[in-house]
């Protein structure tokens, strides 16, 4: 019999009660072959046999599941003979022994479902580059409760989960999928469960028609999906309130300020109240033209903890005031509060408390909030991590990691320390490394960061503590300097890849990435030569990462006059809210 000519593959995945095997008949039904031999949650058994035994490589189980390092290991041992026909025809293989009429039945579209996937998609990948991924993502705690309720029925998987255990388990999965869609550069999809059963008819028929297109497939089933149970999911337990210092080691915190008046007082009463005392401050104004010198010199005058620096002239970079601020600094450690920003106050306890109990740390941060001029809420950073990663589970617990790889694995792709108001720095690393560019406007922080991380651990704190001011003035600056945030990225880069960092794979990845923001930003910049000219020459370096490109700026051209259309009909608002539930990868609905 002739080779089978077989279409590219759909690799299925997600933790265990995640929607998968729902995702699956789903996709069965509407002729995308999931195996000859099936167990009931839709899953080809010799798919199963093969990363089970993987996982036997390691000595684990999909319970407990193997290291990263374990599995990288000890995958390009395993089955080194099973060739991509091999896998196909046991995909194809009935109980006889005997394959399938492959011209009637098996021509078309064909997948893959099991969780384990979401560890051993390199090993799949390896065999089918060309592979598409559907990625389903359900609320951690209705996992949780669902592997809670399950694990001792007769035809499920057996374990002896705690609700502790489980909760740590699921996030394992979506971090090892997280890292190996990235590192991969699969084409894939993200899929919310609560999207694929929502009672809103519209999203739900939504959500499916785009799975569908996705795969090129003619839809099948669009509505009518329900979850399995309502039962009231249980909240997690709140987390321990620690017995934070409020004496220890100095430190110094900086208030560089520029043109930040009315959030002067917010923010240096979150300073002063905070229940650590022992602290310097140094409130410093470049030169601002608004009445910020007389709000800072009050509280100058009333606070013998505080100092004052004015610059006679503007320096022209918020870096070149972390350099003089750190110059100043007498403390063990070093807080950048920045003007506009807020926090709660037992922040700065608690990131003492990280630094004190880790010599290997170098920074700690915390969890922000974005808010408005008003200082009401806009939204979790979370959602920016789920727009940049596909998945912010990572960020929903505690976390210690070490410095390099967090950089070579998740700094390389974005910026995760959103603000130096959420960070406390030790000083003595801080000197070594040395204060940011002070010629970069926007992404100084990023490369300073990088470079801190190098010399140690970093420790995140899930809880929100920090609220980051997020402004007309604030995108105001942004947009004018747009262009020129992608320079500095790309230069960015060429720093990592002179020294080695990140690997050259995974930077070619985060290149075509920054490629892509590049050009859904083009016509948000200013109309000006000088700025035609530079993306011109942003053009013809980003083209080499990125296929495609071109047609993706115009692409977004014609999104971007349509939107203008909207704005003029007064229409932007419902319109974006409605952008945001359709492609949620691609639009905020802020």
């Amino acid at each position: 019999m002739n080779k089978p000519n077989y279409q590219r593959p759909v690799f299925i995945l997600g933790m265990h009660r995640s929607g998968t095997s729902m995702v699956a008949r789903a996709l069965n039904e509407a002729g995308v072959y999931m195996g000859a031999i099936r167990d009931h949650n839709a899953e080809a058994l010799y798919a199963v046999d093969l990363n089970e035994r993987l996982f036997s490589t390691s000595e684990a189980s999909w319970w407990q599941p193997p290291t990263q390092e374990d599995l990288k290991g000890n995958m390009p041992l395993f089955e080194q003979d099973l060739s991509r026909e091999d896998l196909f025809g046991a995909h194809l293989k009935h109980y006889s022994g005997r394959l399938a009429t492959l011209k009637l039945s098996h021509s078309g579209k064909w997948g893959v479902k099991d969780p384990r996937l979401c560890y051993t998609l390199p090993w799949w990948l390896e065999r089918f580059p060309e592979a598409k991924v559907i990625w389903v993502l359900r609320d951690e705690q209705e996992v949780v409760q669902s592997l809670m309720r399950r694990q001792f029925k007769k035809d499920e998987a057996q374990s002896s989960l705690t609700e502790a255990s489980a909760l740590a388990l699921v996030r394992s999965y979506n971090e090892a999928a997280a890292v190996n869609i990235r590192n991969s550069g699969v084409d894939h999809k993200v899929l919310k469960y609560s999207d694929l059963v929502s009672e809103d008819e519209m999203l739900q028929r939504k959500t499916w028609f785009s799975l569908y297109q996705f795969i090129h497939i003619r839809p099948g089933q669009m509505t009518g999906f329900k979850r399995k149970s309502n039962r009231t999911i249980k909240a997690p337990a709140p987390i321990e309130k620690l017995d934070l210092p409020t004496e220890g080691p100095l430190v110094s915190v900086i208030v560089p300020n520029y043109n930040h008046a009315p959030f002067l007082p917010q923010r240096i009463e979150s300073i002063l109240k905070q229940s650590y005392r022992n602290i310097e401050v140094l409130l410093m104004d470049d030169k601002s033209p608004d009445n910020s010198c007389e709000i800072l010199l009050d509280y100058a005058e009333s606070d013998d903890r505080v100092s004052y620096l004015f610059n006679k002239h503007n320096s022209g970079s918020p870096f070149a005031q972390w350099e003089k601020g750190a110059a100043w600094a007498k403390g063990k450690y070093l807080w950048i509060a920045e003007s506009d920003d807020c926090c709660e106050l037992d922040m700065l306890a608690l990131h003492v408390h990280a630094l004190e109990s880790n010599e290997d740390a170098v920074v700690t941060y915390s969890h922000s909030h974005l808010v408005d001029e008003r200082g009401q809420f806009l939204r979790d950073f979370k959602d920016d991590y789920s727009f940049i990663f596909g998945d912010a589970s990572r960020w929903s617990n505690d976390f210690t990691a070490h410095g390099p790889s967090e950089v070579a694995s998740t700094m390389v792709f974005s910026n995760t320390i959103p603000n130096a108001s959420g960070a406390l720095f030790r000083k003595a690393v801080f000197d070594r490394v040395g204060a940011p560019e002070v010629t970069w406007k926007l992404n100084g922080d990023w490369l300073f960061y990088a470079r801190l991380l190098q010399e140690g651990d970093v420790v995140f704190h899930a809880q929100p503590r920090n609220k980051f001011r997020f402004h007309e003035h604030t995108q105001r600056n942004r947009a004018i300097a747009s262009y020129t945030a992608f320079d500095e990225i790309l230069n960015m880069y060429a720093v990592f890849e002179l020294n080695h960092w990140v690997p050259l794979e995974t930077l070619q990845r985060a290149r075509a990435q920054v490629a892509m923001w590049w050009a859904a930003n083009v016509f948000s910049m200013a109309r000006t030569s000088d700025v035609l000219q530079n993306n011109i020459r942003l053009y013809h370096s980003f083209r080499v990462y990125r296929k495609g490109l071109l047609a993706y700026i115009f692409k977004n051209g014609l999104i971007k006059i349509t939107g203008q259309l909207f704005i003029m009909l007064g229409l932007k608002k419902p319109v974006k809210k409605l952008a945001a539930r359709l492609f949620p990868k691609t639009f905020f609905p802020h």
